[in-house]
């Protein structure tokens, strides 16, 4: 069995936010450099001029940062892949530095820890005698707080690698309700689509039943700029990104049966959200990105318009008015 690393859930969020950082980064280097120059032809070496060297090392540094944390959702991989093997009893990891780890699962140490503003998840870790931990892999779901369903997690997977035949196995089977097997390929748009509003569904309080559960939340409304930034976010590092593979010692240790009835990736609890898409389905989305690139640019521009309203002495243009003239062609 093998599960997508905790950050698949949030993959797209650096890259629009780092972007957006970048870019002003950027844009205030390229302002230091023509300061720098207009201060060199007007006064020669002077204190000013040092201190714009200096701000645009530190521009220079901030923009080494940004790209450093880019890295972590562009040109690596498009998911960090938990697989475990039940027949050996261990755990392959590969990590945001793409080096394989292996772990036994009976003698981890497993526990439930979050970081500071951070949601819960399951640790899994590897200690010496001393009971010193020397490494540590997450499971996948994470919950805002200590909760049943971070147990049934950890249970999930307990009871995947504890089953002694085809019955427990079918059972653990049987409680996998949704999921996009993105086993050794690329995600298309409309999964990607799919999985970047699992954000904005309701808390999984019934997870017997996620047909109930998986709707959603009406704040989803108010926060579609932001969702649809996640959606380029995520699918530029998808793009960018390459499927993992694990080694050929471990891919040989791990072998799929063709004949496998448990095979989720050929045989999917819910085959209409691997379907190919539809024209139907593609002409939705045109018309989605669309409209949610308009609402994003208008969100924009009255953020634009209220924060020229508050400074005072001046009479500033309205960016929102500007914009719909342009889009509806009352320049011509």
């Amino acid at each position: 069995m093998e599960l997508v690393d905790m950050w698949d859930f949030s993959r797209g969020e650096i890259v629009w936010s780092q972007l957006l950082i970048l870019s002003v980064a950027l844009f205030s280097l390229g302002a230091f450099c023509y300061a720098l120059i207009l201060l060199y032809s007007q006064n020669g070496i002077s204190i000013h001029f040092f201190l714009f060297i200096i701000s645009i090392l530190v521009s220079f540094a901030i923009i080494y940062a940004i790209l450093r944390r880019l890295s972590r959702e562009l040109f690596t991989y498009t998911y960090f892949p938990i697989r475990f093997n039940r027949k050996n009893g261990k755990v392959y990891v590969i990590g945001n530095n793409k080096k394989v780890e292996t772990y036994d699962w009976k003698n981890l140490n497993i526990h439930m820890d979050a970081e500071v503003n951070a949601p819960w998840d399951v640790r899994c870790c590897d200690v010496d005698d001393n009971g010193v931990i020397q490494r540590t892999f997450s499971l996948p779901f994470r919950y805002q707080r200590v909760h049943k369903v971070l147990y049934g997690h950890f249970e999930f997977v307990n009871r995947y690698m504890s089953a002694k035949d085809d019955k427990e196995l079918a059972e653990v089977a049987s409680s996998i309700r949704h999921i996009f097997p993105v086993h050794q390929r690329k995600e298309t748009f409309k999964e990607s689509v799919q999985r970047s509003l699992l954000e904005y569904h309701y808390d999984f309080d019934d997870t017997e039943f996620p047909e109930k559960t998986l709707q959603l939340d009406w704040l989803f409304v108010i926060n579609i700029p932001f969702w649809f930034l996640k959606l380029l976010g995520r699918r530029l590092s998808i793009l960018t990104s390459k499927t993992p593979h694990f080694p050929s010692d471990i891919e040989s240790q791990c072998p799929i049966d063709p004949n496998d009835r448990f095979d989720l990736n050929e045989n999917p609890p819910v085959s209409a959200l691997v379907k190919p898409t539809t024209v139907l389905e593609k002409a939705f989305y045109a018309i989605m990105i669309a409209v949610v690139t308009l609402a994003s640019l208008s969100v924009f521009a009255l953020i634009v318009d209220i924060i020229g309203a508050m400074r005072p002495h001046g009479d500033y243009p309205s960016f929102f008015k500007m914009l719909w003239d342009v889009l509806l062609f009352r320049w011509l």
